[in-house]
Parts: C-alpha cells; structure tokens; sequence
C-alpha cells in the first residue's frame, strides 16, 4: 500500500468558479494571509482509499456508540471530568432518546504502511461543513466539465446524505438554528464559518418544506412559564439546532435547566463525550490496539513518541510535538493534556515548499458520507490551515 494513499496534483480552477468561491468568502486572506481555498491543486484518491477510510470511521463510531452506552450505564463520568449533574442527566437523556449526533468530522493520519489512524473527532458541530458538501461540490462540478475528465467523481454524498437524515431526525416545522463565534452589535451572528454553516443547514431544511431561524446563542433565550428556550423572537422553541460546543454549555448558568428543558437539542449532549479527546484514551483503555486506533493516555506515557494536546481544544490549540516541552494551557477551558502516539501527517510537495495534509471523512447521522483535505504549513493543523479540493479517480 503507498504512502501517502493519494497525490497532490496541480489543477486549473475556470474563472467562474473562482469567482464564485470569492463570492463566498472561501478566498479572503486566512489568519495566516493567505486564502482558505486552495484553487491551484487538487487531492487525488481512489475508490480503495475510500473504503479504507470509511471502514475506519464506521469502526471507530461503532466502538464510540458502546462506549457512551457503558458510561450512560454506569452514571460514572469521573474519567471526563464533568462533574455538574445537569450535564450529567442530560447526556444520559439525549442517549436514551437516541438524539440525533447530525455530523461530524473525524481527522485521520497515516502509519507508514497507509493505515488510517484517527488524530481527532469533531463531532459536536464542527467546523467546515458547507465547504466540504456543496462548495467542494460546485468546485469539482466547473473542473471537471473545464477538463472534460468525465471518468473522474468526488466522493461527497454530504448533501445527499444530511436531505435524507433531517427527516429522521424529527424536525418540527419551525425551529432555530444558534450560532457560536462573533456576533454584531444588534446580537445577530456575524458573518463567521458558524453562520455559514448554519445558513447551509437552514437551505437543507426549507428544501424539506422547514421554516428554520438563524440567530446566536447569545439571543437564545429561557422560557420560564414554558420550561423550554426561545428563539430571538421570543417565541419558545420545540427544537435548537447549535453550532456551539457542549462543553461550553456546561459551564454556563442555564446548564441546570437541562434535565427538565422542553426543547430538544441537536445534536445530542451525548456527543459532549465523543468530541472530548478523552473518549480517544478510553477507547485504547477498553481496547489496546483496536483497529485505526492510536495509543492514547491521559498521563505521560513510559516511553514512546507522544504528542500532547488538550482535552477539549479545538484545532491546533496548543498541540505539542515530540521534543517540545508544553507550555501554560487554560485548563478550565480546553481541560488538561492528553498524550497520544505520534503519527505525522503526510507531507507532499507543493511549489517551491512542503505541505502537510489532514484527510477528514465526514460523517452524517453517524454514518461516512463524504471526504475533504485541508493542508497547513507546519505538521500541526490549526486555523491558517487551507481547504483543498479532491478528486476521484480509478
């Protein structure tokens, strides 16, 4: 098997599609002052990377779902360290209803023999959904009929994927939809990847004849006559869609109404354990060396090359590689280190410098449904990191 499964190609994005991703923001200078949008290259897999990928994440989500099954059983949450009880009844709430976890992302590396080995698994609303689905999609869609490389797909059925499973989820006709991140001075959500994605959720839902509102968790409101949150309007909620994690929800003063709440939140609470990297370490601790998995400690292991990364940090948030002693992290909020075995990503060429490559495989309902690249710089990726589109081929 080769390594890395896949190629970094040169490519030629047709200038109505360039205009099109500057429409959409996708070519403003990042953090880095670079753009977001890679339009200059492309990803290459095949159908056998697919599979393989996707065998991986059907796996690891299999082994996630028992996992939270043994901790709802148990009622003991001590190992994640969430001692408010309030949370604690609401994940087993949201378990037992089977709430919806809606999508998620897992970030996968390489072993040297190309196994796919999860780094991390966003899977409380994470970030870059509208890019991977519908964006990537348009992109490949201008390329090809460009290139006339007709034999040549994508593998992204997100679209297809969260139109079917919206349904099952059991929205009601009206609900709102609440953003984390910036807010403008009115309260309304500012023009963040949080809105962006919330407003791709809000198109999915009018297409299935659904009347949802966009607004930012700081207009959530609480009905106390109702015993259920409300929307910007004031008008009281049967469901809450957030892109806002849950942990943050946690320590927030509202979180002691959770058991009781009319308002049925997605995704579930439940998935507060499965985006906290410490699932990661509890599923070694269960299983030493299931399949895709890496070694995954929540104290320094005796020996090995480990990398050091907060509990609940988002991406590239003080992340520390072999050889580098860690610095002060804000423990109250991202929780303290964990240590996993170092697994680099794949670095390829790409014009006169070196890139490194994260492969996500997105998941809808639980289940794979699409794949997406991004690339930094450095073998960390965090915010500066740039999507880059893929193409499938053979």
């Amino acid at each position: 098997m080769p390594y890395p499964p896949f190629q970094r190609v040169p490519v030629s994005t047709p200038a109505a599609a360039e205009a099109r991703l500057r429409d959409l923001g996708m070519l403003a200078p990042g953090p880095d002052g670079r753009p977001w949008w890679v339009t200059d290259a492309a990803y290459v897999i095949d159908a056998a990377l697919v599979e393989r990928v996707f065998e991986a994440a059907t796996g690891i989500q299999k082994r996630c779902y028992e996992a939270v099954e043994a901790l709802v059983a148990s009622g003991d949450y001590t190992y994640f360290g969430i001692r408010n009880p309030a949370m604690q009844t609401a994940i087993a709430q949201s378990w037992r209803a089977a709430a919806s976890p809606l999508h998620g992302r897992m970030d996968f590396s390489f072993a040297p023999d190309g196994t796919p080995m999860l780094l991390d698994y966003e899977a409380d609303s994470p970030f870059g959904l509208a890019e991977a689905s519908y964006v990537q999609w348009e992109w490949f869609e201008a390329w090809q009929a460009k290139s006339g490389a007709d034999s040549d797909s994508q593998e992204n059925l997100i679209y297809e994927k969260l139109s079917a499973h919206l349904p099952r989820a059991e929205l009601p006709p009206r609900f709102a939809i609440a953003c984390g991140g910036e807010t403008l001075a009115n309260g309304n959500p500012a023009d963040t990847g949080e809105r962006f994605d919330a407003e791709y959720l809000a198109e999915l839902a009018r297409a299935a004849g659904l009347q949802p509102s966009i607004c930012s968790m700081e207009q959530v409101g609480w009905d106390l006559d109702a015993q259920c949150f409300s929307d910007a309007a004031d008008e009281p909620l049967q469901l809450l869609v957030k892109i806002y994690p849950w942990d943050w929800m946690e320590d927030e003063p509202n979180v002691d109404v959770l058991p009781h709440c009319r308002t049925r939140i997605l995704p579930g609470a439940w998935t507060r354990l499965v985006t906290d990297k410490t699932m990661m370490a509890l599923l070694w601790r269960m299983d030493p060396g299931a399949p895709n998995l890496l070694p995954t400690f929540l104290e320094p292991p005796v020996g090995g090359t480990v990398v050091a990364k907060p509990r609940r940090g988002w991406d590239g948030e003080h992340v520390y590689l072999p050889g580098q002693t860690p610095g002060e992290v804000p423990e109250e909020e991202m929780g303290p280190l964990l240590y996993q075995a170092h697994c680099p990503l794949p670095v390829l060429r790409a014009g006169g410098g070196e890139v490194h490559a994260n492969l996500s495989v997105w998941m809808v309902g639980g289940e794979p449904a699409g794949i997406a690249f991004r690339e930094s710089l450095g073998p960390v990726t965090g915010p500066a990191a740039r999507f880059v589109p893929h193409i499938l081929r053979g």
